[in-house]
């Protein structure tokens, strides 16, 4: 069971605080999550944000009506010395993997619809899960409210997602660029000579072999195995750099209150949406 955080609903306050305060209760119980609306997105430029209108179970994760997605994961703290380094090497070959194993996949998955099939040929959907955002913080000693640790967590995820575009831009000259830029592209092409060889040079210059590629948990800007520390909402910016949000949570957050629960999802919020405020109203899907 699902409860999107949504802006659709007129309800008032009082009902606003009461359905928070019933979330806040069932924060514990596994199938119930609260989510945001949202979009996903592309690291290729030339591919437009898509709304997220659909939930896929497994990943906890809102993607795309009928989307095929190739769920994979990364975990930080494999890569962490006791000083709280990454060995950066050894993780840019894991997130490299990923790719590879994850277009492997498109080529051998059945999906369960013809909907599904087709974006899988169209779209070349990867999710790769990079996780423990805090444990590398906490590792490192850094007062996690600082700019300080802002600044080197947004630096490990521009890495990471700067990483798995390269690996996917690399096998698309190699074999070829997802599908859903011809089609973004079939507009443009309509408008004569000059465009058609803007477009050519655009795709050259940015072409993926994959539309989505890095996924990211809010959650996972707490370190993992302890009470969740609320100083850690510090780290919630790299959300900036995800193409896809996961909800799943594996940290404890029985010690916060119904206002602090609220507060992490405004932040979330805040953080996520584009070109449109969104709204504290929950409603359940």
């Amino acid at each position: 069971m699902y409860f999107v955080v949504d802006s659709d609903r007129e309800v008032s306050p009082q009902q606003s605080a009461l359905v928070w305060q019933r979330l806040w209760e069932m924060r514990d119980l596994a199938p119930i999550t609260a989510v945001l609306p949202a979009v996903v997105s592309s690291p290729c430029p030339l591919l437009p944000d898509e709304a997220a209108s659909a939930i896929v179970i497994p990943m906890r994760s809102q993607v795309p009506e009928d989307s095929a997605w190739i769920p994979l994961e990364v975990d930080l703290c494999r890569f962490l010395s006791h000083k709280g380094e990454l060995h950066l090497a050894g993780l840019d070959a894991a997130l490299r993997s990923r790719v590879a194993e994850g277009e492997r996949r498109h080529d051998t998955s059945s999906w369960s619809s013809p909907a599904q099939r087709h974006d899988s040929w169209l779209n070349r959907r990867l999710s790769v899960f990079v996780r423990g955002w805090g444990d590398v913080i906490a590792q490192r000693e850094v007062d996690p409210s600082s700019i300080e640790a802002l600044r080197e967590a947004r630096a490990i995820a521009n890495h990471v997602a700067a990483t798995l575009t390269s690996a996917s831009r690399i096998m698309a000259e190699r074999d070829g660029h997802c599908p859903a830029l011809d089609v973004a592209g079939a507009s443009v092409l309509r408008h004569g000579n000059e465009m058609d060889l803007r477009w050519r040079r655009a795709v050259a210059a940015n072409a993926l072999r994959h539309r989505n590629l890095l996924t990211l948990s809010p959650w996972d800007v707490f370190p993992r195995h302890e009470p969740a520390d609320l100083r850690y909402l510090n780290l919630l910016p790299i959300l900036a750099c995800a193409n896809s949000v996961s909800y799943r949570r594996d940290v404890d957050i029985s010690h916060w209150n119904v206002n602090e629960f609220k507060s992490f999802y405004t932040r979330v919020s805040a953080i996520l949406r584009r070109s449109s405020d969104v709204s504290l109203i929950a409603k359940q899907v």
